[in-house]
């Protein structure tokens, strides 16, 4: 299974940008490429 961590945008529509994994030449929207962001408690 590839992790996608190679990319290249390759084109934008309607404010959406779509990005090509040079590995497994998968295309994706870049949103769901993005990592989760964790919060972490300053306490």
């Amino acid at each position: 299974m590839c992790d996608h961590n190679r990319t290249e945008m390759i084109a934008r529509r309607d404010g959406v940008d779509y990005v090509e994994c040079l590995e497994c030449r998968e295309i994706f929207e870049a949103e769901d490429l993005e990592p989760i962001a964790v919060e972490e408690d300053d306490e």
